[in-house]
Parts: structure tokens; C-alpha cells; sequence
């Protein structure tokens, strides 16, 4: 997946990225998790900065909530 450096990704897209996962692979929540620091990350979680890593970490709270 292309991301722009300098775009700060919101709460909303990964929650959608991560119903996406679940949905698609018939995952856990915990894989999606992985799945997504792989895919997006590219297994840095620090790439995009502190404010998408947030955003980040909520989403997955709020997935892992349902």
C-alpha cells in the first residue's frame, strides 16, 4: 500500500483497514494487528509518526472492544 510521508492516517481508516482484514481473511484481531504493521508499517510503527501511531493503537482498541 503507497502512503504519502507526510499524511497523519486517522483513527477511522484503520478501523476500516482492520474490518477489512477480519472480514477478508477471517482473521483474529490480534493478526489483523500484525497483518497491518506489516502491510502499512512496513514493520516500523514509528514510519508515520506519533499522531497516525496513535491513531493507530486506538483503532486497534476499538476493534478489539467488538
Amino acid at each position: 500500500m503507497m502512503m504519502k510521508n507526510a499524511a497523519i492516517l486517522s483513527e477511522e481508516y484503520f478501523i476500516s483497514y482492520f474490518r477489512l482484514l477480519l472480514n477478508t481473511r477471517g482473521c483474529t484481531v490480534g493478526e489483523a494487528y500484525q497483518l497491518a504493521v506489516e502491510q502499512i508499517f512496513e514493520g516500523d510503527i514509528n514510519i508515520f509518526g506519533e499522531e497516525t501511531k496513535k491513531n493507530f493503537k486506538l483503532a486497534y482498541q476499538t476493534v478489539k472492544g467488538y
